[in-house]
């Protein structure tokens, strides 16, 4: 049991390395002028997944503030409760 829980928190971390660096790396954008009807890629809409995965970053972060917040202020009011006894 204790090696499933650290191989799942060495993937997880490494997942968070991988999408940290991958968000840090600029998007270069490769625009040929004169190539328009030569390849046939796939056009990923990848400005809206950004965009998406920006906000659930920021919806999760906020959360997680302020459960950390609330978690401190039951242990400040645990803590001075027994201060007094």
């Amino acid at each position: 049991m204790q090696s499933l829980f650290l191989e799942l928190t060495l993937l997880v971390s490494l997942a968070v390395i991988v999408y940290l660096m991958s968000a840090a790396i600029p998007r270069i954008e490769d625009k040929k002028e004169g190539d328009d009807g030569g390849s046939k890629r796939s056009s990923l809409p990848l400005d809206k997944l950004d965009e998406v995965l920006l906000k659930a970053k920021d919806k999760f972060l906020h959360k997680m503030k302020v459960l950390v917040m609330k978690a401190d202020n039951l242990i400040s009011k645990q803590l001075k409760s027994k201060k007094n006894l």
